[in-house]
């Protein structure tokens, strides 16, 4: 039977806070010689317990999530269903029934504010009291701090609905990315020399940055380098419906057929907020000034 230190959380777009988690993890592992194991959750418990569910948007799928987590070196990466009846649960129950029982876990690195157990009641204090009973060693690990702040996965997402996505960027230690396939759009892009692949975000409590106009990376399957590009995001006057967001991106030398294709794109720059235009030469000549920007932009960022 192999043991495993382990952490636990929900670990929403597997951030640079995460990341001091899981070194700290490991560095603890090799000391115990023992593999590392990260026990997260799916759906976000606010998804399953809160009536705003709804407005809750992740930064990473559970796909994502795994794969993140998985390029780091560790081990093993246990996905809990979290469901109303886990939810309650108490902390003695989650260490002792699920975790050594269920998974073999021999010891817990904690993030600093990481609770536990039915109504979150089961803080580091309790959570060390249980391990010492079970004999399994346990640990906090203190928050990451970039000057003053706090890196988390909420301020993560409110920079990105405020179309900060340096900042989130920064803070992620990676470009945020949509990943989706293209569908037919109103090809009204085409016309004027600006044709855009229209994607449909594969997974659906994705979060959406702001609206406004984005430099991009963009990357195709089966096309081995990643492609610059302008990524529009807003809705659309001639739409059906008023009220929905559409994700177009016009990708810069490129010219084949992406209906069907899976295609991802990683936010670098916030250009501008949208506008209202006239008539189409004024979209024209604004366009033709976003793909210079964006062109500067990217070209600091090769």
């Amino acid at each position: 039977m192999t043991r495993y230190i382990a952490t636990t959380g929900f670990f929403d777009g597997v951030h640079k806070g995460h990341v001091a988690v899981l070194e700290r993890l490991k560095k603890v592992g090799g000391d115990l010689n023992l593999p590392v194991c990260v026990v997260t959750f799916w759906p976000h418990p606010r998804i399953v317990l809160n009536d705003d569910s709804d407005k809750l948007k992740l930064l990473s799928s559970v796909k994502e999530k795994k794969q993140y987590i998985e390029s780091l070196g560790i081990h093993r990466v246990i996905v809990i269903p979290f469901t109303e009846k886990f939810s309650n649960i108490s902390p003695k129950q989650f260490i002792v029934e699920e975790l050594v029982e269920k998974y073999d876990i021999a010891g817990l690195c904690i993030g600093y504010d990481h609770h536990i157990g039915k109504n979150r009641e089961g803080g580091f204090e309790l959570i060390k009291e249980i391990c010492n009973e079970t004999g399994l060693y346990c640990e906090r690990i203190p928050p990451l701090m970039i000057g003053d702040k706090i890196i988390s996965s909420q301020k993560i997402r409110k920079y990105l609905l405020e179309g900060n996505v340096e900042e989130a960027n920064f803070m992620l230690n990676y470009s945020y990315s949509l990943t989706g396939v293209v569908i037919h759009g109103q090809k009204l892009g085409g016309t004027i020399g600006f044709p855009t692949a229209n994607i449909k975000v594969e997974n659906d409590l994705k979060l959406i940055p702001a609206e406004g106009v984005y430099a991009v990376k963009v990357k195709i399957e089966n096309c081995p380098k990643h492609l610059s590009g302008m990524l529009y995001i807003g809705k659309k006057a001639a739409a059906n419906d008023p009220n929905k967001i559409f994700i177009e991106v016009n990708i810069f030398d490129f010219n084949d057929d992406l209906y069907g294709k899976q295609i991802s794109v990683s936010f670098e720059y916030f250009v501008r907020k949208n506008m209202q235009f006239g008539n189409i030469r004024e979209m024209k000549t604004q366009l033709t000034t976003d793909r210079q920007i964006v062109h500067e932009l990217l070209s600091l960022n090769p």
